[in-house]
Formats: C-alpha cells, sequence, structure tokens
C-alpha cells in the first residue's frame, strides 16, 4: 500500500522542483561514512559457465556481500551479468542494505548466451554504473572497485574500456575461472597480482577470502595504487612568457599588468604545472620575471607591481624576440623546452616595430615556440602576422584595457594551445627546403563532421563534401591516430556513420563521397549538437575520451538555429569537446562564434564556393588546440561594467499609419531617457525608424551628452512608409546599430536593451531574427499600438513579461514608467532581475503519470495533493508551462491534456475532482508508450518540436506486470526526461529502468 505523509510528499515535491528547475537534487544526507568504497561485481553468464554451475558463481558473489559493511554510507554494489550484451541487475543506488543486496543475487538469473563480449561489458561499467547519476561517489573521493569473475576468454576486444576504466582510477581485480581467462585478466587487473584463480567452477569459493580481503583493503585505504599519466598531465604545462612593450603609458601599463596578474590567478602555476616570465621592451629589453624565478601565484603576483612604463617614441620588437629567445627560453632560466613542454610567448605591442620582425620571429618558430600577437593603436596587423606563428593568433585592439573588459578571446588559446612547432627537412644531402609545421607529438583525435542537411546548403553540398575531403586528406586516418564520425541534422538528426566504422581513409572518404542531404526548411542546431555529445562521444560509437584522447566536432551549416544553442555549446565544451564553427550563406557570424569552443575557432565565408580557403586555416588548430575540462583552469572572470552603462536602441514604427501619433512616440521616447545617465562612458542611445526599410535617426555613437540626445528625439521627424518589414528591421539594430563600429559595447559587457514600439503588423517574419538578438544577449522589449499583432510582440520581447499592448498611443505613458525602471537598474539587481523573469518565462511540458491500481486505493488523494503542490510552484499559460495528467492500472486514462487548461486554478480545480481508478494488473509499460504517443504530441498540446522541454513524473506504488524497457527508450529517444517516484512496493530495477537516468529515481519507505 503506497502511504504518503505530508513530510514526505513535501520533500518529494522540493527534491522534484529543484530538479525541473535548477537540473539538479539536493544531497540531502551527506555523512561521512566510516570505510566507503564503491563495488561493481561484473560476472560472466555466459554458456561456458554452463547452466549447473551457475549457482555456484553467484554463491560466491554471496560470499563476498556477507563479509563487507554494506550500506548507503559504507560500501555500495552493483552487479551486471554479461554475454552477448551486458544486463545490469541493479545500480550502486538501488539498494541500501545487505539483506536486499544478498536477495537481489539470489534471484539471479542464468543467461547462457553463446557470447561473452566483456570488452563491451567494461564499457558499460565505465559509462553507465560509476556515476553519481547511478550511485558512484568517485566525486567524493570514494574509492570504486570493480570485480571480474570470468570463465573464459572475451569473444570481443577489451583493450579500450581496459584502458579507459584504469584513466578512471578504478581498482580493477579478477576472478579467473579456468586457464583461459587468466591472461586477459591480467590485462584487464590494476595490477596482475589482482587476479586469483580457481581450476574450475567448483572450486571458486576457495578465492572468496581474498578478494574479501582485497576490496576492504581499498575501502580502507590499506591498498592504494598510484598511476601514472604522463600525456595526460602534460596538457596542463605549459611555459608562457609575456613580452609586453613598456612605451605604453602608465594608464595601459597597469591595465596589462592587472590582465597578468588575473590570468595567474586563474591557472595552476608551480614547477610541474605552468611557468611564467615577463619581459618588458622599448627600444632595449630587459627580464622583469623568469621563468622559474617564482613558484607560488602569491610570489609571482608580487613581481608584477614592480612593472613599471618606460616612454619611447620607437620600439624595437625584432630585438626583443631574440632577447626572449637567447636568455628565457633556456633550461638556465626555467624553460622546459626539451621536456616537450610547450613553449608560448604574447607579444603586447602599440606600436609598429622600428627593427626587422622577420627572423627573430622565424627563429622563435624554429626552436619550437608558439608565438601569439597582441595589437593596439599604431600596431601593424601586418608585422604581428609575421610574428605570430598562425594567423588565428593574431589580435587587435583598439585599447588594451580591454583586455579586462574581454579577456577570453586571448586568454583561450594561451591556456589552451598544446604541441611545439617544428622544422622538418629532408634527410639527403642537397638542397633544404624548411617546412614549418604545427604539430603535437602525434595526432590523435577524434573528429566527428555535423553537417546542415537543410534547405539552406541545398545545392552548395558539393563545396561542404569538398571541405571535408580537403580536411579528411590531410589527416592521418586509422584506428590507432585519427578517427572520422559523420552526422547531419536539419530539424531532425540523421547519423552517416560513427568514429569506429570505418578504419582506412579510403573507406572514410568513400562514405563522404555518398552523402546526400536530408532536407527540411528549419535547423535545431542545438538538438543536433546534444545528440553528437550523446551518440557519437560515446565509447560504443568509437569515441576514445576515457582514454584522454581530445574529441572535436566540426559543425559546418548554412543557416540560423530555431532552438537554444549557447547552453548546449557550453555542455559539449565542458565535456571536454572542442567544437569548431564553419558557416556560409545565410549563417550569422557572430551565431558561428557562439557555438565554437573559443571564438577563433569560427569560420565565416559569405559563399559556399569559398569554404575552401578555411582549409589551411583551420588545419593547424584543428590537431594542436586542446579543451580544457577543468573550468578553474579556463575559467578567466570578466569584470562587470562599473555601473550604469547601457546600450538602449529604441526602434519605432516610421510608417504612414502613425502620423498623426507621432508626437506621442517622440513624447514616448523623451519620457523613457529622461531619467537615464546618458554619457559616452555611460549609457548611449540610438533611435532608428522602420517602415519597409529602417531608417537611422541617430547611432549609440553619434551624442555623447543628454541634451543632444533630447534635442535630437525633439527635432524627429517621420519617416514614413506604406507597410512594416519589422523582421527585417530587427536584424539591421542588431547587425549594425548594436555594432562595434556604431557604438554597441556588447564585447564589453554592457547590458544591451532595445525596445520596439509599433502600430501596426508586420509583413515579414519577426521569430527569428528576434531569436537572433537575444542568442547575442540584448534585451527587447515589445510595445504594441492599436493594430499591432499581441503574438509578434510578444515574440520580440526577451519574455511576455516585456511585451506591452495598449489600444491608443495616448496610454503609451502607462508603459515608459515600467521601461524607464527596468532600464536604469543597477547592475547587480537587473542581473538577478533577468534571471529570475528567465525562470518565470520558463516554458515546459509536463505530464504525470499517476498509479491508479486496487493497490493505491488510499493513498490516491494524497498523490494528487503532491500534484497540486508541484503545480502551484509552476507558472501556468500556453506560453509557459503546460501540465497533463494520466492515470493507469491495466489501461491508461486521460484526465486532461497539455492544451486543456491555460490558468494553475483549472489544473488545481481539475486534480481536485480526480476519482480512483482502480484495476489490476499494473501495467506501467503500457502507459508509458501511450503517453508518449498519444501526449507528447503536437496536437496534445506538446510543443516537442518547438524545444520546450518535455517532462514526465511517473508516481506508481507497485512492480510494472509488462515491459517497461522498451517504452522508456523510446522516451529517452525523444529527449524526453522521465522521473520516477516509488515506495517500498515498486520494483526499484524497473524504476530505473524507467528514469532518465537513475538520479532522476526518487523511493519513499511507505
Amino acid at each position: 500500500m503506497l502511504l504518503w505523509t505530508m513530510r514526505k510528499s513535501r520533500l518529494l515535491l522540493y527534491a522534484l522542483w529543484g530538479v525541473m528547475v535548477f537540473g539538479l537534487f539536493q544531497k540531502l544526507e551527506a555523512q561521512d561514512a566510516p570505510a566507503p568504497a564503491d563495488l561493481v561485481l561484473l560476472i560472466d553468464g555466459s554458456e561456458s559457465v554452463g547452466a549447473a554451475n551457475f549457482p555456484l558463481v553467484s554463491d560466491l558473489a554471496v560470499q563476498v556481500i556477507e563479509g563487507l559493511a554494506v550500506g548507503r554510507d559504507a560500501i555500495r554494489v552493483a552487479l551486471v551479468l554479461y554475454g552477448a550484451d551486458p544486463d545490469i541487475q541493479f545500480y550502486l543506488n538501488s539498494y541500501d542494505n545487505k539483506e536486499s543486496v544478498l536477495s537481489a543475487i539470489r534471484g539471479l538469473k542464468y543467461p547462457g548466451t553463446y557470447e561473452a563480449n566483456l570488452g563491451t561489458a567494461l564499457e558499460e561499467v565505465a559509462d553507465s554504473l560509476l556515476g553519481q547519476d547511478a550511485g558512484g561517489r568517485a566525486e567524493e573521493g570514494v574509492p570504486q572497485v570493480l570485480v571480474v569473475i570470468s570463465t573464459g576468454e572475451s569473444t570481443d576486444d577489451v583493450s579500450q574500456a581496459e584502458r579507459a576504466l584504469k584513466q578512471a582510477s578504478v581498482y580493477t581485480f579478477g576472478i579467473a575461472v579456468g586457464d583461459s581467462a587468466t591472461a586477459q585478466l591480467e590485462a584487464i587487473a590494476t595490477d596482475k597480482r589482482f587476479v586469483l584463480s580457481a581450476p574450475d567452477v567448483r572450486t571458486v569459493a576457495s578465492v572468496g577470502d581474498q578478494i574479501l580481503q582485497y576490496i576492504n583493503g581499498v575501502a580502507q585505504r590499506t591498498i592504494v595504487i598510484q598511476t601514472d599519466f604522463p600525456e595526460a598531465l602534460a596538457v596542463g604545462k605549459r611555459d608562457i612568457i609575456f613580452l609586453v612593450d613598456s612605451s605604453m603609458g602608465t594608464i595601459v601599463i597597469n591595465a596589462v599588468r592587472e590582465f597578468i596578474k588575473r590570468f595567474i590567478d586563474t591557472m595552476p602555476i608551480g614547477p610541474d604545472q605552468m611557468q611564467v616570465g615577463v619581459a618588458m621592451f622599448s627600444t632595449t629589453p630587459r627580464m622583469e620575471i623568469n621563468l622559474n624565478s617564482f613558484s607560488s601565484k602569491e610570489s609571482l603576483s608580487s613581481a608584477l607591481a614592480r612593472i613599471k612604463p618606460k616612454s619611447s617614441v620607437e620600439v624595437n620588437i625584432g630585438a626583443a624576440l631574440d632577447f626572449v629567445r637567447a636568455n628565457m627560453l633556456t633550461a638556465e632560466s626555467g624553460s622546459r623546452i626539451q621536456d616537450q613542454v610547450p613553449q608560448l610567448v604574447l607579444l603586447l605591442t602599440s606600436k609598429k616595430s622600428k627593427d626587422s620582425v622577420q627572423q627573430p620571429a622565424d627563429a622563435l618558430r624554429q626552436m619550437g615556440v608558439l608565438t601569439l600577437a597582441a595589437g593596439s593603436r599604431a600596431a601593424d596587423e601586418a608585422e604581428l602576422r609575421q610574428i605570430a606563428f598562425d594567423d588565428s593568433v593574431v589580435f587587435m585592439l583598439k585599447d588594451f584595457r580591454m583586455l579586462l573588459r574581454n579577456p577570453r578571446e586571448i586568454i583561450s588559446p594561451l591556456s589552451t594551445l598544446s604541441g611545439i612547432v617544428v622544422t622538418e627537412g629532408p634527410t639527403e644531402t642537397g638542397t633544404i627546403v624548411d617546412v614549418t609545421t604545427v604539430h603535437t607529438q602525434r595526432v590523435v583525435r577524434d573528429i566527428v563532421f555535423l553537417v546542415d542537411g537543410s534547405n539552406y546548403v541545398g545545392n552548395n553540398l558539393q563545396p561542404v563534401l569538398d571541405f571535408i575531403t580537403e580536411v579528411v586528406n590531410k589527416l592521418d586516418v586509422r584506428p590507432e591516430r585519427v578517427r572520422i564520425g559523420l552526422m547531419q541534422f536539419a530539424e531532425r538528426q540523421r547519423t552517416e556513420f560513427y568514429l569506429n566504422t570505418y578504419n582506412t581513409k579510403q573507406d572514410v572518404l568513400s562514405a563522404i563521397a555518398r552523402l546526400r542531404l536530408m532536407g527540411g526548411r528549419a535547423l535545431n542546431t542545438g538538438a543536433a549538437l546534444q545528440y553528437a555529445l550523446a551518440n557519437h562521444f560515446q565509447p560504443s560509437a568509437g569515441s576514445r575520451r576515457r582514454e584522454g584522447i581530445q574529441q572535436v566536432l566540426v559543425l559546418i551549416t548554412g543557416g540560423p538555429s530555431q532552438d537554444e544553442v549557447k547552453k548546449i555549446a557550453d555542455s559539449v565544451a565542458l565535456a571536454g569537446v572542442l567544437t569548431f564553427a564553419v558557416g556560409a550563406g545565410q549563417v550569422e557570424d557572430r551565431f558561428l562564434r557562439t557555438v565554437a569552443f573559443v571564438e577563433n575557432l569560427a569560420y565565416y565565408r559569405r559563399n559556399f564556393a569559398d569554404l575552401s580557403s578555411v582549409v589551411d586555416e583551420i588545419m593547424t588548430p584543428l590537431v594542436t588546440v586542446v579543451g580544457e575540462t577543468d573550468t578553474s583552469v579556463t575559467e578567466f572572470v570578466t569584470p562587470s561594467p562599473s555601473g550604469g552603462e547601457r546600450d538602449v536602441a529604441f526602434l519605432i514604427d516610421g510608417s504612414d499609419d502613425v502620423r498623426s501619433d507621432f508626437p506621442y512616440i517622440r513624447d514616448f521616447i523623451s519620457k523613457v531617457i529622461e531619467p537615464l545617465d546618458i554619457g559616452f562612458d555611460k549609457v548611449r542611445v540610438s533611435v532608428v525608424q522602420h517602415s519597409e526599410r529602417p531608417t537611422p535617426n541617430f547611432y549609440l555613437n553619434t551624442y555623447r551628452t543628454k541634451d543632444e540626445v533630447l534635442r535630437a528625439v525633439s527635432g524627429l521627424t517621420l519617416a514614413g512608409g506604406r507597410s512594416l518589414n519589422t523582421g527585417v528591421a530587427l536584424t539591421f539594430m542588431k547587425n549594425t546599430i548594436l555594432s562595434p563600429a556604431n557604438g554597441g559595447r556588447a564585447g564589453q559587457n554592457v547590458p544591451q536593451f532595445m525596445i520596439v514600439l509599433t502600430g501596426g503588423r508586420s509583413r515579414d517574419s519577426v521569430r527569428e531574427p528576434a531569436v537572433a538578438l537575444k542568442t547575442e544577449g540584448v534585451v527587447p522589449f515589445g510595445v504594441g499600438v492599436k493594430n499591432a499583432d499581441p503574438k509578434q510582440i510578444e515574440a520580440i520581447s526577451h519574455n511576455p513579461s516585456f511585451a506591452f499592448n495598449v489600444k491608443e498611443f495616448s496610454q503609451l505613458s502607462t508603459v515608459q514608467e515600467r521601461l524607464k525602471n527596468y532600464v536604469n537598474l543597477p547592475d547587480q539587481e537587473l542581473k538577478v532581475f533577468l534571471e529570475e523573469v528567465e525562470l518565470d518565462a520558463a516554458q515546459r511540458d509536463i505530464v504525470f503519470i499517476l498509479d491508479g491500481s486496487d493497490d493505491t486505493r488510499d493513498a490516491f488523494k494524497q498523490m494528487c495533493q503532491f500534484v497540486q503542490r508541484v503545480v502551484d510552484k509552476l507558472n501556468i499559460g500556453p506560453s509557459r508551462d503546460r501540465v497533463s495528467v494520466v492515470q493507469y492500472s491495466r489501461e491508461p486514462q486521460v484526465h486532461f491534456y497539455l492544451n486543456t487548461h491555460a490558468t494553475n486554478q483549472d489544473i488545481l480545480n481539475s486534480i481536485e475532482s480526480l476519482k480512483h481508478q482502480g484495476g489490476s494488473p499494473l501495467n506501467t509499460g503500457r502507459a508509458l508508450d501511450y503517453t508518449k504517443k498519444n501526449i507528447f504530441i503536437a496536437s496534445s498540446g506538446s510543443r516537442i518540436l518547438e524545444g520546450a522541454p518535455q517532462v514526465l513524473v511517473l508516481v506508481t506504488g507497485g512492480r510494472s506486470q509488462d515491459d517497461v524497457r522498451a517504452p522508456a527508450a523510446a522516451l529517452k529517444k525523444d529527449q524526453i526526461v522521465t522521473f520516477s517516484i516509488g515506495n517500498q512496493n515498486a520494483d526499484v530495477i524497473q524504476l530505473q529502468a524507467i528514469s532518465y537516468t537513475p538520479g532522476h529515481t526518487l523511493t519513499v519507505p511507505q
């Protein structure tokens, strides 16, 4: 019987609410355990064991568990049987007491398959059983133990999975039954001594005591294995020298000094990690800090205070480069170039060099140094390109003070570039032609191409295929070096081939040549990125991510995305995948920079035919840049503006239809900006009229004082025009008005507001241009008057609460007060306010499936109250959260659909009137399948095609009598996030199989 207390339901309510809104669970019990460990038993269930002998193997497992301190805060246990495929019997968080674990082991059924694919089973352990969602506690420092019981050699390859487990620091032990399994288990185990042998199954119980000692030894930390991974550790090592032009003046030098200090504060500094040196120069160079002068952040920061400017009309950059090479990149000065540690020099200068830079720059390249060059003011960009090892690491800034506002462009390559520059020449005597290339000791990468298959590419497929082919031809494609995968996307996604599909370059090139576009009028690039991460960068698809091999995604697209991209791109980056974004045609350059791992890994060409010019530009970073997944290393804190800085742009209706009302529009603008602190370094204002086309009245950088702006507004005259193309105008605002060239300060983290005022309906679409604006971080407000379309006004606005509609222009005074309050909020309050509004405006489709069987009769009212409490916390509305409720026992029954009710109160009233269905048996699988096919569809109110999150909450009090795995898999395939809530009568394994991840499962004792 499912009994719900008020306390328990409230606890579940808050836990569920936290996951749906914030995507995380609170740890309700976080107490240290005396000797914790995570133990996974991986047991051979193939026919080599035999049905008669299998009970002897399961008895060994019972013997082991009986000797352990099993518990939620002690040793957790998971178990997998393997044959042709791995079969997870229970997870680390399925049971929290010894009796439940023993009961599950005693109930094991013998699979008896012909194959024994241990490699696949090991991958399943690494991918699905050790993570936090499955109950794994590696992040808490709890050791993880795997015990493999095998009766014969694996029928598949185990090497990749074995390396992944070792790299994850899993303690692997083996029990070899018979002679044929020993050698392979010794290769898999953490140490050969960790493999125990039994002559046959009948004597396997004899190793029980010894394996118990091993497991307890790991739990009690008496067994500790130190595993070194030199290649992985070398990625974080680098020697970096900042070469600073000292003639730039006190203000700029102070900014550069602060930039270097903040960089140091965010990096792992030390003789075995990152070393930093500083040299200054004008006409002559001088060393300020050597690579081995200081070994801590504190001492380095103190030394930076000694850096002083030195006035000079001229600078000699060539001499400075030679000085660094000869005096600072030596072993005596701390350089580790002989140990293959990457050597990087960042030049910062504001002048063109008086002396020649070519020979000193070439000397650094030949030595193996990666030189980056940043210039401002009078620096010569062409000269900087001579100096830098690649054009992609040349940076031109208006003022080096911008480094403190937007440092990531330089910090990202500085902290992620890896490799050395080497000069290769023929070994035979004769004419030597130096060929300078950049590479790591060997290029080992997993590269997936993600190709736009929509009509945006259309007839341009051949240039896209030529681009991919040229790139692949330059790579060493083979299983142990570079692996290639390919997928395409439009509104949906389709895999062409995985990383492990083809083993030779020729096979890969032939498959690329066979690509045919899937077609489609729209793009869901965010969903495609998510699909690539979930399906291609996995061990089963050939990914070597767990072995520390760099994962690379190359996006090639020709159009804008209609779904959310930035958050997905961030999650891809945090997973350690390095994203390159290549675009042509109708895609925006800014969009590509948003998707790319760092902005300089984005490449845009106006025409697809020009994509071939990207090949040489992309090859160096494609094989050298390393994506750090440790955010503590790559994160560089960007300061907020000093306070009160805003870019405020007005886009107003300038058509003939508003001629008589135009004075109201002028007055509206004046009233909104009147309280603002207008100034060139404070609030900047722009006004644009639009009808068929946009007409700027003045730009953000046209006027510097409030009086000038107010005079310009009072002098506005109607531009005129017969109709409105607001979509075209929105694009103009994004590309022109808010750009740096016209005074836009988005690159300086200055908040940008746009106020769109219109008195009629736009003839063109506003949705896509509005989404592009919001993607760039612009906060648009929509104001509709008279004949304006409220739906268009809402689509333009940052969120529905930022959309205003009034009947007459004379009523605009009711809007202007709210607008000026929003625009004038202090920085921190503005940030909090926007976060709260984003939360309020969240769109989710949430379906509750309630167990209405005979077993829940007495608890059904409490179940409904639980749902009501969740609904009470939601923001219900057609453009916000939508809710549906389904009840089931033998058959499912819909009480209301996602589009039935539009308010919280209507839903609460409907839930209040629910009657218990009754019946048996309990067919949860049928209810899941019914819900997917009948509720999560557009006609029932689902916004799944629009990218709105789809959430299913199952509340049950019993074990399903039908299959739940297939329906659950179908839900997961459609990215429907399922939470399962059950009591002691529910089958925990079933609940975990149903849930989106095992961590999405909640249980209560009663």
